[in-house]
């Protein structure tokens, strides 16, 4: 009996590859984490400890308060603003405009683009609003007033639309068995994955009626697209069509709902849906990229759906006074939607991902609708809207404007301002330089780096020949399509090439050889290393000027460091706008000249 094992003692063999229950290191670190994360939110008995989804004890959300409004008493003090300011006293100092100035406009209502998380309040109902910085708690903002009025009531809609037909919240503790794709040993790969249906929604609002473009991100994989019987090829992918079909009951009966309390009003004709998309391979997009490069000219036809957006996701809920939308959704009367189109953007991936749209083209359908908003800039107005709150206003620029309308198009699927009415006098500054170069006669030669949809360039289009450039595949048919729309003359003149930054400057040395200026608008985090040093290298013997607009001002100061301390540039004039008043960020448009001759 001596020798005799005990039950149980033996111990259990390590699971090898190849056996079923085997785990990668990755995997055996992913799920320590998550046990570990399970103690703590068992540990939290005072409601303190958030463990993802769980709401906080409502007494200790009190002051919690929208993140986007911490500055709003005096946006000009937000720190950000005076590093600003301190920042270019030594720089301006020779310059013909010695003190930097920042433009301040309406502190309420100015947000026309919003992308909002979607989570489950105490009740386990949807709730809709932002995170708190530096946390994944979601903080329900039903009457944020940075917000347009029309954002505010969309999601009083899709809140009452939600409840109506039972949506189901996102919650990011869920698990979910998921083939994990080109990695044969993890190919029972058991994923932290969110849970439920409605993760985010994205609310653009068309300036001049009000109408929104929502989006609506649904935690779940595209259903398959009906091929085309045409046999027609466009770009890089075979056309196909969408049938305009959504396999999923609930999904189909939100999107009903949010259709049938559209204003009358409202012109969204069925036959203006464009169903044709385009198939691309499933790749991930990122900075940097080197394959799919594509040239077109304003005579091409463009007709590819991807996105290559930014954002936050995982967030947990404060218990922040959501009965405001819950009460609302039980009127026996529904409040009316001014919609002007909805789209629905299949995003299934897991809960680490930061991006709240899924990249890949076959993700994203447009079911009601146009296709996009049609958005005319206004510099007059913009102006008289810049001196509401606006102690230099008497030192903004005055454009001339070009004599002929100019149609940007924005799908959801592309970049837009938020506040598109106070960039407006950002184009206004830039066109004013500009016309110190033009001599009335030949065109100034102009390449746009970051470009988006040709916000920027086409503005200029009257004054110079335009190359504009982005890595986003849904850009060159927007631009072409407002392209289109102008004198023939102009169109000639105007070229559009999707390829990222630090590609153009690196393949397309003969047009940077010809050019004049060169316009910059990158992402926060600023330029590409590839373009600085172009800058700093070639740039300054034939480029008489360099336009920056920068959102993400440290990496500007990196980026202008860089080019100052080179001694081939200099800053000739900076100023700030406050495109989100409120928050500690400012937006900044610097000119800069080649210092040596």
């Amino acid at each position: 009996m001596a020798n005799m094992k005990k039950k149980g003692n033996k111990k259990k063999a390590v699971p090898q590859k190849g056996d079923a229950d085997y785990l990668t290191p990755t995997q055996l670190r992913n799920a320590r984490k998550r046990r570990a994360k399970q103690e703590k939110s068992k540990a939290a008995v005072d409601g303190n400890i958030n463990d993802g989804n769980k709401v906080p004890n409502k007494n200790n959300n009190a002051s919690q308060k929208d993140p986007s409004m911490k500055y709003i008493s005096d946006p000009m003090k937000a720190p950000i603003v005076q590093a600003a300011k301190q920042y270019f006293k030594p720089i301006l100092q020779d310059c013909d405009t010695s003190d930097f100035h920042a433009h301040l406009g309406p502190l309420y209502e100015w947000r026309t683009v919003s992308k909002l998380a979607v989570r489950p309040d105490a009740s386990s109902k949807v709730a809709i609003g932002l995170f708190l910085p530096q946390s994944h708690t979601l903080l329900p903002v039903p009457k944020c007033r940075a917000h347009h009025p029309s954002i505010n009531r969309a999601v009083e809609c899709i809140t009452h639309a939600c409840h109506a037909v039972g949506v189901v919240p996102y919650q990011e503790n869920g698990k979910a068995k998921e083939v994990v794709a080109g990695d044969a040993d993890d190919a029972s790969d058991e994923v932290e994955r969110g849970t439920s249906q409605l993760k985010y929604v994205a609310i653009n609002v068309a300036r001049e009626t009000g109408a929104v473009q929502i989006t609506l991100v649904w935690n779940k994989p595209p259903p398959p697209i009906v091929e085309g019987n045409d046999g027609n090829e466009e770009g890089r992918g075979s056309k196909r069509k969408y049938d305009g079909t959504i396999d999923d009951p609930v999904l189909e009966k939100f999107v009903a709902k949010l259709i049938s309390m559209s204003d009358d009003n409202i012109n969204n004709d069925p036959a203006t849906i464009d169903n044709e998309i385009d198939e691309q391979p499933k790749t991930k997009r990122r900075r940097g990229r080197r394959d799919g490069n594509s040239t077109t000219n304003v005579g091409s036809n463009v007709d590819v759906q991807s996105d290559r957006s930014k954002g936050n996701n995982n967030a947990s809920i404060t218990d922040k006074e959501t009965s405001h939308s819950s009460s609302k959704s039980k009127r026996s009367n529904p409040p009316k939607l001014n919609l002007h189109s909805l789209w629905i953007n299949y995003n299934a991936s897991w809960k680490h991902s930061n991006a709240i749209f899924a990249f890949d083209s076959s993700t994203w359908r447009h079911v009601h609708g146009p296709r996009a908003m049609i958005e005319h800039l206004n510099f007059d107005k913009a102006q008289e809207l810049l001196k509401s709150n606006n102690k230099n206003a008497g030192l903004l620029a005055k454009p001339t404007p070009p004599s002929f309308p100019i149609p940007l198009n924005f799908p959801p699927n592309v970049f837009r301002q938020a506040n598109l009415d106070a960039f407006t006098n950002i184009i206004g500054r830039i066109r004013e330089r500009m016309r110190k170069l033009h001599d009335g006669n030949s065109t100034i030669a102009c390449v746009e780096l970051y470009g988006g949809v040709g916000t920027i360039g086409l503005h200029l289009s009257d004054i110079a020949s335009l190359v504009s450039s982005d890595e986003n595949p849904n850009n060159p048919k927007c631009f072409h399509e407002s392209a289109r729309e102008l004198p023939a003359h102009i169109q000639s003149r105007l070229v559009y090439k999707q390829k990222n930054a630090a590609d153009m400057v690196t393949s397309e040395q003969a047009l940077f050889k010809k050019s004049q200026v060169l316009i910059v608008d990158p992402p926060r985090k600023g330029l590409d290393s590839e373009v600085v040093d172009y800058l700093c290298e070639k740039a300054y013997k034939t480029m008489k000027l360099v336009v920056y607009v920068s959102c993400g001002f440290q990496a500007f100061q990196r980026d202008c460091d860089a080019l100052v301390n080179s001694g081939r540039w200099k800053v000739e004039f900076a100023e700030g706008y406050l495109l989100f008043p409120g928050s500690d960020a400012i937006e900044t448009l610097a000119f800069f000249v080649p210092s040596i001759s």
